[in-house]
């Protein structure tokens, strides 16, 4: 009987020799190939669905709603979507004309699209996020009716769209949808005072609906020299440390779960920091048609841990696989230097620590990278320890 491709697929799985990481990168991709190539079929498609629900790993079910898949093309496409012709671009941008019939055929579109949905299976943060401002998310409220929890990263923001209680909904029924003159537009809404942060909120005081749309965008999106400033602000706590070529960057405008990548960049300065003879830090990006490559390198600085060919995991620690945490869906995240293997060989190379098909895990809301990174030569002069990322635009 001949093996049709269910067959191959099954009997690859089972062999002994893969990890989980790769079975799990195995039916990752398998599952994306499934999307671009209908031949595969429904009824093979529902076996690999079996499939996947009954690998096993010592002896225990892995719980799928904890697995997520490094997907920053699916993240990047979203994202951009706020600026493209779709409902979601009037979430962020201003109503100066009636936009809708009604707001409630503005929420409908909304609601229609489910490609957020998605984001929970690749970061889980920006789902969140996305969630909070434009959907109505599950909610736990206090005595007085406000929400416990707000924004991740922003809990003092405790509004949205659609979120607590159709607040803003409820005000644009009487402002927009049935006043004839002096029409008020979404954005106008006067947040109730509980509903105020009472400090500043990345610099300004958040009293309407527009200021809290303002504060959204700065958390999608790297513009207004956004990313220059953040990495200016960063450079004033090392004063011991020379930022070169930072400037290249005031004009840098890119749409990414912002929070995620400043965090990761805060991870890298505190590694760079442990290494305090080497004090010049180079800042650098390269376009390729549409792909960002974002370069932080400690010049002159190089790894004293060895790498062990046959076990790369092992080189990763913590400081490494907090990056990769951090940006998990977001870009790809790889380190460039002279490494020096088990037998003190000296490779240059670059280390892949996410890239298409990384699988993690999220447990009480940390990130841990399941996949195994794996190492690529490089024939270029090599300056530094660089941590590299690479964004989809």
């Amino acid at each position: 009987m001949t093996k049709d491709k269910y067959d191959f697929i099954e009997e690859l799985l089972e062999n002994k020799s893969l990890s989980q990481s790769q079975r799990e990168k195995v039916l990752c991709l398998l599952k994306e190939e499934i999307k671009k190539d209908v031949s595969f079929g429904k009824k093979l498609e529902e076996r690999i669905e079996k499939l996947e629900n009954t690998i096993v790993v010592d002896n225990k079910i892995p719980d799928k709603k904890n697995i997520i898949l490094h997907n920053p093309r699916f993240v990047s496409k979203y994202l951009k979507k706020f600026k493209e012709n779709t409902a979601l671009k009037w979430t962020t941008h201003v109503w100066d004309e009636k936009k809708y019939e009604t707001i409630n055929s503005f929420i409908e579109e909304l609601n229609g699209d489910k490609d957020y949905k998605e984001i929970f299976n690749y970061n889980r943060d920006l789902y969140n996020l996305v969630n909070y401002f434009i959907y109505n998310p599950q909610k736990e409220l206090d005595q007085n009716g406000i929400p416990k929890f707000g924004w991740p990263n922003l809990n003092e923001i405790k509004i949205g769209w659609q979120f607590p209680n159709n607040l803003l909904i409820s005000w644009c029924k009487e402002y927009y949808d049935k006043l004839a003159d002096e029409k008020k537009y979404p954005f106008q809404f006067v947040l109730p005072k509980e509903f105020q942060p009472q400090r500043p909120v990345k610099g300004k005081m958040v009293t309407t609906f527009e200021n809290v749309v303002d504060v959204f965008k700065t958390e999608i999106q790297f513009r207004d020299n956004y990313l220059y400033k953040e990495i200016r602000r960063r450079k004033s706590k090392m004063a011991d440390f020379e930022f070169v070529g930072i400037e290249q960057f005031e004009k840098l405008d890119f749409y990414t779960y912002t929070n995620g990548f400043l965090s990761a960049v805060d991870v890298v300065l505190e590694e760079i920091k442990k290494n305090e003879t080497e004090k010049k830090i180079l800042f650098s990006y390269e376009l390729i048609n549409d792909e960002l490559y974002l370069d932080i390198t400690q010049l002159n600085s190089f790894p004293s841990r060895k790498i062990y060919t046959n076990n790369l995991s092992q080189f990763l620690g913590g400081g490494l696989s907090s990056i990769a945490a951090s940006v998990f869906s977001l870009c790809d995240f790889s380190i460039i230097s002279v490494f020096t293997d088990q037998n003190n060989n000296k490779i240059n190379g670059e280390l892949f620590i996410t890239f298409e098909g990384t699988t993690g895990s999220v447990l009480k809301k940390e990130t841990t990278i399941e996949s195994t990174p794996w190492l690529e030569k490089r024939s270029s002069e090599i300056e530094g320890f660089t941590y590299r990322f690479k964004f989809y635009l």
